[in-house]
């Protein structure tokens, strides 16, 4: 029976997929010596079509218009536009009242990505834009974040993100682990890449283009995960996604386990359609021209998909072992080692990340603590949706809304 349930193999896979954990590590360790560079101020202005996609979210559509609205950046060189997707309640008469020009799409929509298509096409079409930036209906944002954006894109970046905060970091303890996991993104994925001219990730919102950014079709997403398959797609293009850490904004995170599971099943879904559909390009393209950036671009997707199959495998390796009565005590303390190990870097990244984070907007010490728990129910969603991916793309709602609602 022993042999029947030799786990040898188990602990093997598991130190195999730990070569993309230790490479994230070892990218975390050395962007974080590498001085950040810093943008000059650029001296010329620009033309951004400030694109903001919303379905039914007349209750916070105000709060990023008003905002962008207030910038110190020069009024004649912006526009911000609201596409309103299929719009059953106020969004559009509120969106026009706070002053946002209003592109209302009435044919049906697969997701955001299909949104963002058909505006950024009108945007072209338009031709008196040089740039485009992209925010979510529940986005409030900094005032020179336009001006930083500028800056970077006349420095010679393509793509740049900003800094995203968390709007409610201390409203709920689910709210809290998104702060944490967005200061991670900030501090220990975008920062250290960029300091390493490697490239950053799109995490949805809060980001701006030129152009030159656009393969000839426009923009051409399919999965569920837009800003993840438009970095993949930019980075097999040679461009890079590059972190402006002063070019703040901040949106509203689920309070709800129900909107946790349902945005995290998503993400993965998305996730493995990314995989799926551009692995085999990447392969093709990393062999043809290689790169450390393009080597990398992939393991910032798959650092927390090997983390899930690590826990994955090492519970099956703790139920073989009790089921062949090969659990021993070395055999257990290892086993159980591994878990710790996992969610002990994981603790240990969010106290970091939230330690060289923005001072404002911070989490509570208790969603900090209990980071962990986060890490696991993301692990659970990568694995989750293997079986039962998200099949319809599905907003969250903002604005105080309950679950009953």
């Amino acid at each position: 029976m022993t042999e029947v349930f030799n786990t040898e193999w188990l602990d093997y896979l598991c130190f195999a997929l730990s070569a993309v954990f230790f490479w994230s590590t070892f990218i975390v360790l050395a962007g974080l010596i590498k001085p950040a560079k810093t943008h000059p101020k650029a001296s010329a202005y620009y033309r951004f079509a400030v694109l903001i996609c919303a379905r039914n979210e007349e209750r916070v559509i105000r709060l990023p218009v008003l905002s962008l609205l207030r910038s110190k950046y020069p009024a004649e060189f912006f526009k911000v536009i609201v596409l309103a997707d299929n719009c059953s309640d106020e969004t559009v008469l509120r969106a026009k009242e706070a002053g946002a020009e209003v592109w209302e799409k009435t044919t049906p929509s697969s997701g955001k990505g299909e949104v963002l298509s058909w505006g950024i096409e009108k945007v072209l079409s338009d031709g008196s834009f040089d740039a485009i930036a992209v925010f979510d209906a529940d986005n409030s944002v900094s005032d020179i974040w336009l001006s930083e954006m500028n800056d970077a894109l006349h420095d010679g970046e393509i793509i740049v993100t900003g800094r995203r905060q968390s709007s409610n970091a201390c409203a709920s303890l689910i709210s809290g682990w998104y702060t944490v996991y967005w200061a991670m993104m900030n501090e220990l994925s975008n920062r250290v890449r960029t300091n390493l001219g490697l490239s950053g990730k799109l995490t949805g919102t809060g980001f701006a283009f030129t152009f030159q950014a656009l393969s000839d079709e426009g923009w051409k997403t399919r999965t569920m995960v837009e800003d993840v398959e438009f970095t993949v797609q930019s980075n097999i293009r040679g461009r890079r996604v590059a972190y402006v850490p002063t070019a703040e904004f901040a949106d509203e995170q689920p309070i709800s386990v129900t909107y946790m599971w349902r945005q995290l099943r998503r993400w993965s879904t998305g996730g493995w359609q990314v995989v799926r559909a551009y692995i085999c390009l990447w392969l093709k393209t990393l062999f043809k021209k290689p790169s450390l950036r393009l080597f990398d671009s992939f393991f910032a997707i798959l650092t927390g998909m090997s983390v899930a199959f690590i826990l994955f495998f090492d519970f099956v390796s703790i139920c073989v072992r009790f089921l062949s009565d090969e659990m021993s005590k070395g055999s257990l303390v290892t086993s159980f080692g591994v878990v710790f190990f996992v969610l002990a870097m994981g603790w240990l990244t969010g106290w970091a990340a939230v330690a060289l984070s923005s001072q404002k907007r911070r989490p509570s010490l208790m969603a900090i603590l209990t980071f962990p728990i986060f890490s696991i129910v993301l692990a659970s969603s990568v694995l989750f949706v293997l079986i039962f991916p998200t099949k319809q793309w599905k907003p969250i709602p903002h604005g105080g809304h309950t679950e009953n609602e």
